[in-house]
């Protein structure tokens, strides 16, 4: 009885640590990630269109974006703040 419980733990563990290495691991990637975008943006590629999909403008830089309510705000590399509403596609190089 103890023999076969012993074996159930061991089978459990091996489980938990086997599928629990990689999700912590993708979680801290992705924490690395949003530190590295607040700190200094990342390389991204922002593209307005109109509303009958035809390409407005286009950004490509080290962007940090912030969500405000209904549009996305940025600094372009001129230094100006850009807010953008509508149909926005954010691509990351």
């Amino acid at each position: 009885m103890k023999a076969a419980m012993r074996l159930v733990i061991s089978a459990v563990l091996c489980l938990v640590i086997a599928f629990g290495i990689p999700a912590c691991t993708e979680k801290q990637r992705k924490e690395i990630k949003h530190i590295k975008s607040d700190i200094i943006g990342l390389k991204r590629k922002i593209t307005l269109y109109d509303m009958n999909g035809r390409v407005i403008r286009e950004w490509e830089g080290r962007f940090k974006i912030e969500i405000q309510g209904g549009y996305i705000s940025f600094i372009d590399e001129d230094g100006k703040e850009v807010k953008l509403s509508g149909t926005i596609v954010v691509e990351e190089l």
